[in-house]
Order: structure tokens, then sequence, then C-alpha cells
């Protein structure tokens, strides 16, 4: 029995030495699967981070490309906008040199307007009495018409007898 019994205890010690040593190899694996793990998913997420940064590269790239044209453009618009205030502000200068002479201009012509209207003013009188005499011929021409008409009325009785004898 106690040789059984050492046997037995030597097979369970046995057990349990290859049991740990088959517990320890499984402990040691799982640590280089872990790792072996994490090494694969840093791998994958450097991976995955490397072509979304690529994507973003295509995107982001030419759009600062563009923005930096637009900005440029910008910058000579503006440029331009000053150089055309610029003229802007040289032709009404001139244009207000023009108007201080139309200013002058405008005081003599106001002048000569007044004058106009007094003139204008005695031709109005002028016409007035114009149209008067213009009745008074219009009448006398009336007058004269008539006259004429009661004259034809009274020779031409007499002369139609008469032209019957005359020879032509």
């Amino acid at each position: 029995m106690s040789d059984k019994a050492t046997n037995q205890g030597d097979s369970e010690e046995t057990s349990l030495g290859a049991k740990k040593k088959i517990q320890g190899e499984s402990v040691e694996e799982k640590e280089e699967s872990l790792e072996a793990c994490m090494g694969d998913s840093l791998d994958k997420l450097s991976t995955a981070f490397t072509e979304s940064a690529r994507r973003w590269e295509m995107i982001v790239y030419p759009s600062l490309f563009a923005f930096i044209i637009l900005a440029g453009y910008g910058f000579f618009l503006i440029y331009s906008l000053t150089q055309d205030v610029h003229y802007v502000v040289e032709d009404m200068h001139k244009i207000t040199a023009s108007m201080e002479k139309v200013v002058v201009n405008m005081d003599a012509i106001s002048k000569n307007m007044v004058v106009m209207t007094q003139t204008v003013d005695s031709q109005s009188s002028s016409m007035k009495e114009m149209v008067h005499h213009m009745r008074g011929m219009n009448m006398s021409m009336n007058q004269m018409r008539y006259d004429m008409s009661i004259m034809n009325n009274s020779v031409s009785r007499p002369m139609s007898f008469m032209n019957n004898f005359m020879p032509w």
C-alpha cells in the first residue's frame, strides 16, 4: 500500500506538475496570444488611421489649395476696387470743377431769364393789341364782303342783259 500510495502520490505530483506545466504554458500562450492580438489590433488601427488620413488628405489638400486661390482672387478684387475708387475720386474732382463753372453759368442764365421774361411780357401785350386790331380788320373784311355781294347783285343783272348785246 505504501508503494501504491507512494506511486499514487508520485503520479499525483506528476499530474499536478504536468497540470502546472500545462497551465504555465497556457498562461504563457495566453500572454503571447494577447500580445499578438494587441499587436494585430494596433497594426489594424494604424492601417485604418493611415487610410483615413489619406482619404482626408484627398479632401483637405485640394480644399486648402482652392481656398488659397480664392483668397488670392479676393485680394485682387479688393485691390482692383481700391484702384477703381481712386479713379472715381479723380473724376469727381473734375466733375466738381465743372459744376462750379455750371453754377456761374446758371447765375448768368438766371439773370438772362429775368430779361427774357420781361421781353416776353411786352410781346404778350403787343400780341393782345395785334389780336384786337385783327378783329377790327376781320370786321372790315366782313363788311367789304357784304358790300361786294350787294354790288354783285346790283351790277350783275344789268350786266348780264348788256352782255347779250356785246359781240365778244
